[in-house]
């Protein structure tokens, strides 16, 4: 089976507002399968990505300072 889908969000009303709740979905040639993913595990999700995200972050912070110095150049030699 390969993973289809992935969903996480936060609830934004009710008695579990503020909560994550998700839905993983996946599927072969026989059918699919979704599972909906209860608060805690939506968290250990998170736990598995974090440093991804942590590193995803820092890149494109580096790439957005690298552009913003290179503006800041050109600015610089027309003036």
């Amino acid at each position: 089976m390969i993973l289809k889908k992935l969903e996480i969000e936060r609830i934004q009303w009710g008695a579990d507002k503020g909560q994550f709740k998700g839905v993983i979905q996946f599927e072969n040639d026989d059918g699919s399968v979704a599972l909906n993913l209860s608060p805690a595990r939506c968290e250990q999700l998170f736990a598995v990505v974090a440093d991804g995200i942590v590193e995803t972050a820092k890149e494109a912070a580096h790439n957005l300072t690298c552009n913003v110095i290179e503006h800041q150049k050109l600015i610089e030699e027309k003036q």
